[in-house]
């Protein structure tokens, strides 16, 4: 086994234990860094809200072993901010209050997601968790932070009929649980926790046939052509790529939609 296989090898180990045993286990400061290093190559390669995870602790920031392997870090969502907005700065926006868009992330986990893209737009973030153990974490993070992110612990569809469509540059953020979802075939974004293709529709039925943006995080193996099927009728603006530093299937993969009635 070279050096290459056996990083690999220790990674898919660690991430077996972080969404197994410690899956809703307060992981250590030692555990964090060695997330970063076996995960992003490096200790510092986790970051979240602009902390890297050797300065967690001492943030009192706290992550679940299951938030660290599905949560996307500094590195990877601050481009796909700067890609949404210079779309959105090339597009006017319509609709009833089309000055003061939204960030809806309907499934927040970590939270860093929309953390980046109200910050880097300037926009209110709402956020919807309905694990209360991730829930908590993620609470306590973004108080300690200072962030207005209104997170509320409930149902992503909820947070929708709490949200009435503003603007055509309202934007939602779609990272639902992958479980089964994600198999060595890829990512089949049909077997999400919820659908993908169903939570297209519900945002789409509250919208009231006003467009929209929709960013998701995929991986960089997509099973079935799933993606490019969940989003039947969208229009595709942009797909940004991180660095790979994992084997192929386990990078990450982000793209930005305009989702239309």
């Amino acid at each position: 086994m070279n050096i290459h296989q056996s990083h690999h090898a220790a990674y898919f180990a660690f991430r077996d234990q972080l969404l197994g045993p410690l899956r809703t286990t307060v992981l250590t400061s030692q555990q964090l860094r060695e997330a970063g290093r076996l995960i992003y190559g490096r200790a510092d390669g986790l970051s979240l809200y602009g902390i890297p995870a050797t300065d967690m602790a001492a943030k009192g920031i706290t992550l679940l072993g299951r938030t660290v392997i599905e949560c996307s870090i500094d590195a990877y969502t601050a481009p796909v901010a700067d890609a949404l907005a210079v779309l959105q700065a090339a597009t006017p926006p319509q609709g009833p209050d089309a000055g003061n868009p939204l960030i809806a992330d309907l499934f927040c986990g970590s939270g860093n997601f929309g953390y980046h893209l109200g910050r880097r737009l300037t926009r209110p973030v709402h956020a919807s968790e309905l694990d209360p153990a991730v829930f908590g974490t993620a609470r306590n993070n973004l108080d300690r932070i200072g962030s207005a992110i209104t997170l509320a612990l409930t149902d992503y569809r909820d947070l929708l009929r709490e949200l009435p469509a503003r603007s055509t540059h309202d934007t939602y953020v779609v990272e639902p649980p992958w479980g089964p979802a994600f198999t060595a075939d890829g990512l089949d974004l049909t077997r999400t926790s919820p659908p993908v293709p169903e939570i297209l529709d519900d945002i789409r039925r509250s919208r009231g046939g006003l467009p929209c943006h929709v960013a998701i995080k995929t991986n960089d193996q997509i099973a079935h052509d799933s993606l490019a099927r969940s989003f039947a009728g969208a229009r595709h603006l942009a797909t940004i790529t991180p660095d790979p530093c994992l084997p192929h299937g386990a990078n990450m993969d982000f793209h930005l939609y305009e989702l239309q009635d």
